[in-house]
């Protein structure tokens, strides 16, 4: 059975200081876990490189994998070898053959990477003493030499205890590893931006959990379906994940029937936030995550964003807060969930909409809302009824 040796590059990692080992020790553990399925592979953490040893017929899927996993830079399959100018010639040798079946002209170079200093070549000297000899093979078939604009490279890493030749980089999430940062809790809903919120916190090295406000009694079981599965899909770039479902028709209501009707969706949000506080401190996260994004819709105007996040004292990350629409479409459509997002069902925010929804919020007067109805039993009520959804049970079976 051949085995393959994937070449497992961080990036932001690289730049950590004397905590850099628990960054490092968290990206193993991730990896270990994203290919838990597949028998006899061996990772290891091998000066300052991650290494992977696996079946050459599980290598390709193994690697697919891997882009999922937030704090790898890039991936390459490669053959542990020899530091020796003629085996690896001979390797890149047949390696370039592959390639003149689809080229009648080829230009290639070679480049060496020596981690192990006491290595008695140079880089430069490696890469001329391997280029030469395949130069010296396959010359007359048309290959030529090109070093900044080579079809084919041919890479060489030394290492302190074994050398790889590798052709092929696959580009990863880079970011931090998932589980570094800590947990917070996200409020998912089945649009386009708060998946998107999401998975930004996870390539921060969040483990993101979420909520969803449900209002099925108005609004069908479609909505709910929608948000599992987009969790679901959140799921795969992190494992662990877990979706809390609130039932929140029973405050909507109350708001609608008591308050005023201009303040319906920021007495929505600041419910929303109030609840996420609660599941957030019983989960252990550390903070609260929205897709909301200034100016996209009246919620989120600065004055209406400031009355709904002055209910909780917890932190309140929005990484969109900047974007525009389109660079969050961009974003979606990238971590697979834009296909998902975009299916009409209705979420619970436009049940009861109001004509003329308050673009101005004032504190004191959402304040005087609030008395209008029992907001503080509504809450106890709906925390007892949250359904509590283990995504990585979803998706073994899914």
């Amino acid at each position: 059975m051949e085995i393959r040796t994937l070449l497992i590059r961080y990036d932001e990692i690289g730049l950590k200081g004397k905590n850099r080992r628990h960054f490092e020790n968290q990206l193993v553990q991730n990896i270990r876990y994203a290919l838990r399925d597949f028998q006899g592979i061996k990772i290891d953490k091998i000066h300052g490189r991650i290494l992977g040893r696996v079946n050459l017929d599980c290598a390709k899927k193994c690697v697919t994998l891997l882009t999922f996993v937030p704090g790898i830079a890039s991936i390459s399959i490669g053959r542990s070898i020899e530091p020796d100018f003629d085996k690896i010639a001979e390797l890149g040798i047949s390696l370039i053959k592959d390639k003149f079946q689809v080229s009648d002209a080829l230009k290639f170079c070679v480049r060496t990477r020596r981690y192990n200093k006491s290595f008695p070549f140079r880089s430069k000297e490696f890469d001329f003493e391997v280029g030469s000899r395949i130069m010296e093979a396959l010359a007359s078939k048309g290959l030529t030499v090109n070093i900044n604009h080579a079809d084919f490279i041919l890479e060489v890493e030394i290492g302190p205890q074994e050398t790889i030749v590798f052709d092929n980089r696959v580009s990863g999430l880079s970011g931090l590893p998932v589980g570094s940062s800590g947990q917070v809790l996200s409020l998912l809903s089945g649009g386009i931006d708060s998946p998107v919120s999401t998975f930004k916190l996870m390539t921060r090295g969040c483990r993101v959990h979420s909520v969803f406000f449900d209002n099925r009694k108005f609004l069908g079981r479609g909505g709910y379906d929608k948000v599992v599965r987009l969790a679901k899909i959140l799921n795969r770039y992190q494992g662990g994940g877990k979706l809390f479902v609130v039932p929140f028709q029973d405050i909507q209501v109350s708001i609608r029937d008591n308050c005023h009707e201009m303040n319906r969706i920021v007495l929505y949000r600041r419910m929303m936030y109030r609840i996420a506080h609660v599941l957030a401190e019983l989960n252990n996260c550390n903070g609260l995550v929205t897709g909301e994004s200034v100016g996209q819709v009246a919620s989120q105007t600065l004055k209406n964003l400031a009355a709904v996040s002055c209910v909780t004292q917890m932190s309140v990350f929005r990484p969109l807060i900047g974007m525009n629409k389109h660079e969050i479409i961009l974003n979606a459509k990238k971590i697979g969930t834009y296909d998902v997002s975009i299916e009409v069902q209705p979420d619970c925010c436009s049940v009861f909409m109001p004509i003329n929804p308050t673009t101005r919020s004032k504190i004191k007067y959402l304040e005087l809302d609030e008395k209008l109805f029992p907001w503080e039993e509504l809450m106890a009520h709906a925390l007892t009824a949250v359904e509590t959804i283990n995504l990585d049970d979803l998706n073994s079976v899914v």
